[in-house]
């Protein structure tokens, strides 16, 4: 009786149309064993890199937990995003940093508010609230606690400035709120008017804020 040798052929299709084909009985023995056993890599080994060392082989759960693990972005970046405005909008007219005073005034958007706000009244910003919001909108993203009213008037002091009136404006303040030892915390049902202030100050355009005062 004759023997008869098979072709074992290894065929790659899109649909209907034949993109590749070659008869490799190893190979059509890898492939078969990888479809029975669900093997992703059907055993074969990943391809040298430019440097011709062999690249090890893809894990999704590992890719996606590097994806994952990696940051999204620094604090700077996440407190531009809540305030709808560029990055480097809110570092030139705040900077905020880590170290103390955490926030630096710009004096050109300090000027522009008290150029295009009232003194007393409806929209009218005391300067320990304006440092003070800054100051707990930059603590609540970069993770830095509840700051203090000695805190928000080191920040004034970088414009060379002290509120003599500092508790009695931050407790006028509905946005935010008084704690114990001094500290002040944002209020979370209107943490929007808070981040409104911060964002008028950056863009140095105070329009939006007048009208919801006058609202």
């Amino acid at each position: 009786m004759t023997s008869v040798k098979a072709a074992l052929t290894v065929i790659l299709k899109a649909n209907e149309v034949v993109v590749a084909e070659i008869e490799d009985a190893i190979l059509w023995q890898k492939v078969l064993t990888a479809i029975n056993s669900g093997m992703p890599n059907f055993g074969i080994d990943p391809p040298p890199n430019i440097s011709g060392e062999t690249m090890p082989p893809t894990n999704p759960d590992q890719s996606k937990a590097v994806v994952e693990a990696a940051p999204v972005s620094t604090p700077l970046d996440q407190l531009a995003r809540q305030l709808g405005i560029d990055r480097a909008l809110v570092e030139g007219g705040c900077s905020p940093t880590i170290e103390a005073p955490h926030i630096l005034l710009n004096p050109h958007c300090w000027e522009e508010m008290k150029k295009q706000l009232p003194q007393r009244g409806p929209g009218a910003v005391a300067p320990i609230v304006a440092a003070a919001t800054t100051l707990a909108l930059w603590f609540q993203v970069a993770g830095l606690g509840n700051p203090t009213q000695a805190q928000a008037q080191a920040v004034l002091n970088t414009i060379n400035l002290f509120d003599p009136n500092a508790s009695r404006s931050i407790r006028n303040a509905t946005w935010l709120q008084i704690r114990s030892g001094g500290q002040f915390v944002l209020n979370p049902a209107e943490i929007s008017k808070a981040g409104g202030l911060m964002k008028c100050f950056c863009i140095k355009e105070w329009k939006t804020w007048k009208e919801a005062a006058s609202s």
